[in-house]
Order: C-alpha cells, then structure tokens, then sequence
C-alpha cells in the first residue's frame, strides 16, 4: 500500500510553538519555586531534622514544604506541556491535558462548594487552621513571618471567631532554642479583664472574618482573578486539544 503524506505545515507552527512558549514560563516558574522552597527548608531543618506531617493542615503550616510541592506539580504539567508540544508526542499532550483538567474540575468543585455551603466550608478552614497555625506558630520562621504579616496587613488577631483567644494555645512567648521571639498579637492579652478594652490596643477580630469582609469588599477584583486563572487553564487545554487534533488528523494521512 502506498503511503500517501501531507506537508509538514498541516501542524500549525502558531499552535505547537504558542504552547511551547506557554508552557516554558511555567516550566521556568516551577522550577524556580523547587529551588527557593528547596533553599528555604534546608536552611530551616538541616538542625531541627525533617518536620512531621499528618495531615494536609500540618503539610500546609510549612511553608517550604508547600512552595516545594506548588512548584514540582506545576514543573511536572509544564514540562509535560513543552516537550509534548515540541515533539509532538501524543502521549504527553494526553497527560497534560488530563491534568490540567483534573486540576480545573477540582478549583470548580472547590469553588462551588464555598459559594453553595459557605458557612461549612468557613467552619472547615476555621476548625483546622485555628489550631495547626498556632501550634505550629514557632516551629517555622517562615509560618511566623507569614502570619505577623498577614495580620498586620489584614488588621485582625487569631484565625477563628474567638479571634485573639486562639492565641490561648500557644502559651510559651519564646522559643529558647531557635531563638524566635513569639510576637503574637495576643500575647499578654489572654487575661484582658474585657474585649473592649482588648480591642483598643489590638485588632480582636479572627482572621477568618477579615478575609470573608476583604472579598465581600473586593468582589469584583477577586471574581477578575478567578476568571484569568481559569482563562489561562482553558487556553491552554483549547491549544493542547487543537495541536493534538492536528498530529491526528497529520498520522491518519500515512496508508
């Protein structure tokens, strides 16, 4: 039987490099997170040993530990991406395509879970933060930087409705052998004789409900955010799709 081929151009080079080039940032930025979260939790464990970690929450509360996993799944898809799209490998289109799908499907149910059960899923994140942020508060500089910055940028105090009272939890005020000074917001406070007075010298409001006015406020801008994100999921398996369809159409014109 003779074999009957089209013109390599039947591949759209617009297609197959637009994915590449998409990819290749991604792939870069992956990179670069393994590198930092990698630098950051040797330098934060290499005398303390290797952290515990029993569930997500405790996974969440290390910082490197996050960063390092945030990067090596975004270098994995987006290598997969770049070297699928530059040769043409069905097998690794697939893969990506389906990751990034499973990826989109699983921000969707997310998503629709808050907006249709909001206060289950606010008691679920105030239920499990509340405890592993403040116990864990000074086994982690980052996690402690993290969470001085962020309520001092969102003015609150604690994570749940108890607000400055999570911070009951945590009752040493030093870390002796890391040397970490524990400057929570509600050290000292615990024992305040009411919550007005309390208020007047710190924000006694949960993290939590900071957040919930911060989105209630900036709506649009959080919703704009959203939908790029997921703008740039669906192009990118539009462009995945499109360039697989192409090497099959291109592989079903050899006989």
């Amino acid at each position: 039987m003779t074999r009957v081929r089209r013109s390599e151009d039947y591949i759209s080079s617009c297609t197959k490099y637009s994915l590449f080039f998409f990819n290749l940032v991604f792939w870069l930025v992956g990179g670069s997170l393994i590198a930092i979260g990698g630098w950051s939790f040797f330098e934060e464990y290499h005398y303390k040993g290797l952290p515990e970690v029993n569930n997500a929450f405790e996974l969440f509360v290390h910082l490197s530990v996050v960063i390092m996993v945030v990067g090596g799944i975004v270098f994995i898809i987006s290598f997969a991406g770049c070297l699928g799209a530059l040769r043409e490998n069905t097998c690794l289109l697939k893969f990506y395509s389906c990751f990034l799908l499973l990826l989109f499907l699983g921000e969707m149910g997310l998503v629709v879970f808050a907006f249709v059960f909001p206060n289950r899923f606010v008691d679920i994140l105030k239920e499990g933060l509340s405890k592993e942020l403040i116990l864990k508060y000074r086994d982690d500089a980052n996690l402690q930087n993290a969470i001085d910055a962020f309520q001092t940028e969102f003015q609150c105090c604690g994570i749940s409705d108890q607000g400055y009272k999570d911070w009951s939890k945590n009752i040493n005020p030093h870390d002796l052998e890391s040397g970490l000074i524990n400057v929570m917001c509600g050290y000292q406070m615990q024992n305040a004789s009411s919550q007005t007075n309390t208020a007047e010298m710190i924000f006694s409001r949960g993290c939590i409900e900071a957040m919930q006015d911060y989105v209630s406020t900036n709506l649009h801008l959080v919703a704009g955010i959203f939908l790029c994100a997921s703008f740039v999921q669906v192009f990118a398996m539009y462009l995945c799709k499109s360039l697989l369809a192409q090497i099959k159409a291109q592989l079903s014109q050899w006989r």
